[in-house]
């Protein structure tokens, strides 16, 4: 088995949140959006719901944003992920993300998704299959980084 990151269909999600729901519950123990790994984001031109989370792409820009080199691409998985030991919440990652993956929480924290450690609860629970968690080259639309490209663009 290849890298495995999400794959986000956007035409499929209806904005029902029990993704960020099943985030910040498995996260924070509470239901609580504004802390969860995940946003789900109307789109103000043509109204579709859109799932923001990290796509573990194949080259990071918020890891190059980082100064503090608080963000770091796993090898082996694939996976990004922020040293809470180094990261001084600057949010010059946030600003980096073409997706809008990172999230600034209200205590301003930057956060991150860390795939439930292979089990991401955001895509047990999506009813529709917005949201896919499969192999990098052989998910829902090919390759992630085009993947995410693609739910931007027009038929």
């Amino acid at each position: 088995m290849g890298q495995m990151t999400f794959f986000i269909r956007a035409e499929h999600c209806t904005g029902c949140e029990l993704c960020q729901m099943a985030c910040s519950l498995s996260k924070e123990m509470e239901i609580n959006p504004s802390r969860s790994r995940i946003q789900v984001r109307r789109m103000v031109m043509d109204g579709m719901m859109v799932p923001r989370i990290c796509l573990n792409c194949s080259k990071p820009a918020c890891i190059a944003a980082c100064r503090r080199g608080a963000i770091t691409k796993d090898p082996v998985n694939g996976w990004v992920t922020i040293d809470r030991e180094k990261c001084n919440n600057c949010a010059l990652c946030v600003a980096a993300c073409p997706f809008s993956a990172l999230v600034i929480a209200p205590d301003k924290t930057v956060l991150l998704c860390d795939v439930c450690g292979g089990s991401p609860k955001c895509a047990e629970v999506c009813p529709t299959g917005a949201i896919r968690y499969a192999d990098r080259d052989e998910g829902v639309a090919g390759p992630t980084d085009q993947a995410a490209v693609n739910i931007f663009e027009q038929e």
